[in-house]
């Protein structure tokens, strides 16, 4: 049943003949088709508040916080990035168990690392969890996908992390459009 289109009203419409023009525009009477440009220029307001409101939080969050926000932001791509590949360490490829961003070299141990895309991969949580990485198995994988090269300089990585909070936005912005990307090319 259709209801009228005023947000606060949502009265359900008769389903008679619409004979009249605030009927055959989907409100319930003529006070609130008259209400309903009202109730835009309040949500035009409210849009403004919401955004003045989400412009002050950004200023007060801590590096911590921007850095986190940029790693959810990795991790969904890294994720959305190897779907269907299954398990870097032990390869499973099950649809029911969730999956998590798994890096070779921890965060804690290798922070200047946290978001090379070399070294993170689809990891089972099983793997990444309860056997802390599955390492042996994780390199051995890794050493097919990338190449010794590569898995070299990661291992041999040990330049100082110093991130600001201007490169977690960055991160956090380059990582979401990349998402976004990823998403609209696959089918």
């Amino acid at each position: 049943m259709r209801k009228c289109r005023r947000q606060s009203c949502r009265t359900p419409l008769p389903t008679a003949k619409l004979s009249d023009k605030w009927q055959a525009k989907g409100f319930c009477s003529c006070d609130c088709m008259a209400g309903h440009g009202m109730d835009k220029a309040t949500q035009a307001r409210e849009r403004q508040h919401k955004q003045e409101t989400k412009t002050r939080k950004d200023k007060i969050k801590t590096k911590t916080e921007w850095l986190t926000e940029a790693q959810t932001a990795f991790n969904q791509y890294i994720r959305a990035r190897d779907h269907g590949l299954g398990c870097i360490s032990c390869g499973t490829n099950k649809q029911d168990i969730q999956y998590h961003a798994g890096h070779y070299r921890t965060r804690k141990a290798a922070p200047q690392l946290r978001f090379d895309e070399a070294q993170v991969w689809l990891q089972c949580a099983t793997c990444n969890n309860h056997l802390s990485g599955n390492l042996i198995s994780y390199r051995r994988e890794l050493l097919n996908r990338i190449g010794q090269a590569e898995v070299d300089r990661i291992e041999c990585d040990n330049s100082e992390a110093r991130f600001t909070i201007e490169d977690a936005k960055r991160i956090k912005a380059e990582y979401k459009k990349k998402l976004t990307e990823l998403k609209m090319r696959q089918p």
